[in-house]
């Protein structure tokens, strides 16, 4: 008895073309699909907008179906139209994956099945920042080449790590060649040294993957000059720590000679640059140019902690130098608010004794220091009562004048002691006058 092949050894036996048998008796599986197509391949997705691709397929007889299978095995249908040669269009987003796609063009005729599949690439775009410094350096000595790769997700950049990324090079009346390879950190970043005895442009490379497009970063000038004297740029900036929105001032001086021997240089221009913490580049701010005793001066507005930088170029038969210092700048916290003292003098309760029923009147004055006791004027005192073995009972309230001084009365009916009570507020403390006792005569 003959064994049925499966639709998968099939495929494998006439290379990615797969036949699904129709059952005994039945009509013959269709011709697989041909001139399968992908248009663009790569399909490069670079805005929130996304990108469309048009498919095709052609079949010989039956109707013609598709699917588009992403690179963890998603299947995404496909509309398709027209026939025998049939087309379908799909707008590829940021929210589909990157990398290896497949079109599956299928056949159907009488329940039978045909299947072809073509491969094709959606992409990410990239970007690559990139710097080499210093502009101006000895024959035989050597350049920092550094920058980022990024790439464009969701309609932001993002650092693209452990990606290999190559250093090119053309000298003066060249072309560009390969100089070297280098593999960038987490965050997409890359820095390394590089000895330089030709003058000419740096840039950096990157081929693309399975997911992204390749990008090619701007070119940065590097001359090279014969070996020159020494120079050397001794900086501070102060105060350290400083104040967020303060004035830091950048102080220094430029000398050039050797050993122990150094003389100033002036009118000599010094670039001043600033690297946040947590930064991996340079930011420029502001220039300074030396005087006749090779000093410079610029005061700038604190922002961020930080690296300064105090950078010499150089000159004709001299080397460039740069010196480097730390600031922290602080946010000092806000000053709480002074809270007065209070006081409440001159307190009196009469007349004393007192008739019952009879009116007992209050007089005294409220004061607050501020530099000295003043009178506190409009603010509310209140009136408390307690016999000699009882507790404390509020009895009124009444208000200072404008010198502080306060006046009201209220009938007498027990013998005790008075006092008034000033409660306090989001200025001044509360204080108590001393009691005063008054006996009550029937």
């Amino acid at each position: 008895m003959l064994k049925r092949i499966s639709a998968v050894a099939a495929a494998l036996a006439l290379g990615g073309v797969a036949f699904v048998a129709a059952p005994a008796g039945a009509t013959t599986a269709p011709a697989a699909p041909t001139a399968l197509q992908a248009s663009p391949d790569p399909v490069v997705v670079s805005d929130g907008g996304g990108r469309t691709a048009t498919f095709g397929f052609s079949v010989g007889e039956g109707t013609g179906s598709a699917t588009l299978v992403d690179p963890n095995g998603k299947n995404v249908p496909l509309t398709v139209s027209g026939g025998p040669s049939y087309t379908a269009n799909y707008t590829f987003k940021f929210s589909d994956e990157p990398g290896a796609w497949k079109l599956v063009a299928t056949a159907t005729k009488d329940g039978a099945t045909a299947e072809s599949t073509k491969g094709f690439a959606v992409h990410r775009i990239t970007n690559l920042d990139f710097s080499a410094s210093p502009d101006v350096v000895d024959s035989g000595g050597r350049v920092w080449l550094s920058g980022a790769l990024t790439y464009k997700e969701n309609g932001g950049w993002k650092g693209y790590g452990r990606q290999p990324v190559q250093i090119s090079f053309k000298p003066v009346d060249g072309s560009y060649g390969a100089v070297r390879t280098v593999t960038t950190d987490d965050q997409g970043r890359f820095r390394v040294q590089q000895n330089v005895d030709r003058s000419g442009w740096w840039r950096a490379e990157y081929a693309g993957s399975t997911q992204t497009e390749g990008t090619v970063s701007d070119s940065d000038r590097v001359d090279v000059r014969q070996r020159a004297q020494t120079s050397r740029v001794s900086f501070d900036a102060s105060p350290d720590p400083v104040n967020a929105g303060g004035t830091l001032r950048l102080r220094g001086k430029v000398e050039a000679g050797a050993w122990n021997i150094w003389d100033p240089v002036k009118d000599a221009k010094v670039n001043l640059l600033f690297k946040a913490d947590g930064s991996y580049s340079w930011r420029y701010v502001t220039s300074a140019w030396t005087g006749r005793d090779g000093r410079f001066a610029a005061d700038v507005t604190a922002n961020a902690s930080g690296w300064w930088r105090a950078e010499y170029a150089g000159a004709a038969g001299l080397r460039g130098s740069y010196a480097d210092d730390h600031v922290d700048v602080v946010r000092p916290q806000p000053k709480p608010p002074v809270s007065l003292d209070t006081r409440v003098i001159s307190f009196d309760a009469y007349p004393e004794p007192v008739k019952y029923g009879k009116y007992l009147s209050f007089k005294g004055k409220l004061q607050a220091w501020d530099g000295g006791w003043t009178g506190y004027g409009h603010q509310k005192v209140t009136v408390w009562f307690k016999t000699k073995y009882g507790s404390w009972k509020y009895v009124k309230s009444t208000w200072t004048n404008g010198s502080g001084k306060f006046w009201t009365k209220t009938k007498a009916t027990k013998s005790g002691y008075w006092k008034v009570v000033f409660a306090g507020n989001n200025k001044a403390d509360g204080s108590s006058s001393a009691w005063d006792w008054v006996r009550v005569k029937r």
